[in-house]
């Protein structure tokens, strides 16, 4: 069952203060807060960022688990009380060596380029539960905040504590409405930033003012048909795919890459889609091969008169003098790097877009 009332669930939720605070709480999976991120609803209350009956389709087993952990999701609405509070519970907690991204909640306020970052509240270690406080916020008038979850795990319940006698209001639409799919591997689901606010997508997504649907699927982006199908039933702006390093080898990506844009572009042939190419690109030898496969995909839809398509070659994205500081492992973009990237894909995105 969905998790809702907290004062059920644990003692600890029953008090209405965080750090000798006093609050009113509101459950924020309801209106007028604002989820984003998790497109569809399981009849037992399961929010997921892919249908678990298509995850469970999927090649590898990590797509099902995966659909329902956090990666990029945020909860909007706007409010004029100085101080907020989260309350929050979760059926998946990650445990893994590097937190990073996957360790608590980032706030941001504002929106595009002025939003301003208010401070990251980590999970505490071993639980399943969390409390936390954001203080010294604007004062009376009302702001738009976005709450970036934790990625790698699965937040079940979440309520926004507010000074007593502050409203909570509905956010503003965004500039662009329809939201933008990024489907790909790890670098697309998590990479190795620090805070859920800094992976590449969620920078775009705030800076050039969007909704997001990170489909990220870390070791398991193969492009299955069934997923194409199913990103194309929603009605979004764009499709980024950065759908390369999960291939076992280039002769893999030669019979997913074209079949996977062609399915898409045959059931949505007016959206735009943005190909990547690996950022990584000196990491491994056949990187020159598996590039030429994805500009062939590209080229061919050019023949075949398709206006709405575009290749960037991801030996760009950590183009300069700092090439070998973008990332934390040779692969995954760590903070600088997810900067980098979301700068170049960003311009690229916003010139099919806009």
């Amino acid at each position: 069952m969905e998790e809702k009332n907290f004062s059920d669930l644990d003692a600890n939720f029953k008090s209405q203060m965080i750090a000798n605070v006093r609050l009113n709480f509101h459950d924020g999976f309801t209106a007028p807060a604002v989820l984003e991120g998790f497109p569809w609803l399981s009849p037992d209350g399961k929010r997921s960022r892919l249908p678990l009956d298509v995850a469970g389709e999927c090649e590898q087993a990590g797509v099902l688990p995966m659909s329902m952990q956090g990666a990029g999701e945020i909860l909007r609405f706007r409010t004029d009380s100085d101080v907020i509070g989260i309350r929050a519970r979760f059926s998946e907690v990650y445990v893994g060596d590097q937190r990073g991204g996957s360790a608590g909640f980032d706030l941001y306020s504002g929106r595009g380029y002025e939003c301003r970052f208010h401070g990251n509240r980590v999970i505490p270690a071993r639980t399943d539960c969390m409390d936390a406080l954001y203080s010294g916020l604007p004062s009376g008038k009302f702001t738009e905040y976005s709450l970036y979850f934790p990625y790698h795990c699965a937040t079940s319940a979440i309520e926004i504590g507010l000074r007593p006698g502050s409203r909570l209001m509905e956010p503003e639409p965004h500039r662009i409405t329809k939201p933008v799919v990024f489907y790909g591997s790890s670098i697309t689901n998590c990479g190795a930033a620090g805070r859920p606010g800094l992976v590449y997508p969620a920078i775009i997504a705030r800076y050039h003012d969007f909704p997001l649907i990170n489909m990220g699927f870390s070791g398991s982006c193969r492009g299955e048909l069934c997923i194409a199908e199913t990103i194309a039933r929603l009605d979004i702006a764009a499709l980024v795919m950065e759908f390369d390093h999960n291939a076992p080898d280039a002769a893999f990506l030669a019979t997913r890459h074209e079949p996977f844009f062609k399915r898409f572009r045959a059931l949505k042939p007016d959206v735009p889609v943005l190909m990547l190419s690996k950022a990584d690109f000196n990491r491994e030898s056949d990187a020159p091969e598996r590039r030429e496969i994805i500009m062939r995909t590209w080229l061919n839809a050019l023949q075949n008169h398709d206006g709405k398509v575009d290749f960037l070659d991801g030996e760009t994205l950590w183009a300069g003098s700092f090439r070998t500081e973008c990332t934390q492992d040779g692969c995954h973009p760590n903070d600088f790097g997810a900067m980098l990237m979301a700068e170049r894909i960003g311009e690229r995105l916003m010139k099919l877009i806009l």
